[in-house]
């Protein structure tokens, strides 16, 4: 199982790397990538890579307010999601705290949007400084917590963190090996 797990988690950082360079180059044509087909997505946190407001715990300025609006229709609108597990620490919320959302913060705004809302939050262990043995502490219970609240979300669900690949991928990697619902 953990051999399936490793190889999917590797598809999945390898298809949001490619999504960063399209979005990096302003191509939002695609936010997100299909782990399972109408049912479990990843994406990066909005506006992660804009050309012009991208970057890891940049700020996002209040004028970039319409395109975070926009991001959320298109998850609803086009790709139909419907719930959220959310992998973002405080510290890539505070990104948003600019932002004139309607709503306290991001996780609110979503749930204000009408996305059902599991909020898991995870400090990225690439900023983080934690050793290697509590990272995987730290990823066996996540994965475990985002597996049970995914067969309870209303599917389709995203699951998203900052970059999408240090988090999303291994977790949504796992919710794909061990799928319920």
């Amino acid at each position: 199982m953990e051999e399936i797990i490793e190889d999917k988690t590797k598809e999945i950082s390898a298809a949001l790397s490619r999504l960063k360079r399209k979005l990096k180059n302003g191509d939002e044509s695609e936010l997100v990538h299909w782990v399972i087909t109408d049912k479990l997505a990843c994406s990066q946190r909005p506006l992660r890579y804009h050309p012009r407001y991208g970057g890891s715990g940049r700020n996002i300025p209040r004028e970039a307010t319409d395109l975070v609006h926009d991001w959320v229709f298109f998850l609803m609108q086009c790709e139909g999601i419907k719930s959220i597990i959310c992998l973002m620490h405080t510290r890539d919320l505070e990104c948003y705290a600019d932002l004139e959302l309607s709503a306290p913060d991001l996780i609110a705004f979503y749930r204000h949007k009408g996305f059902e809302v599991a909020h898991l939050p995870w400090e990225d262990p690439q900023h983080s400084g934690t050793s290697r043995d509590q990272i995987r502490k730290k990823l066996r219970e996540v994965r475990e917590k985002a597996l049970g609240e995914y067969g309870r979300l209303t599917k389709p669900v995203l699951i998203q963190c900052s970059a999408g690949i240090d988090r999303t991928a291994p977790v949504a990697a796992y919710v794909f090996a061990n799928r319920a619902g």
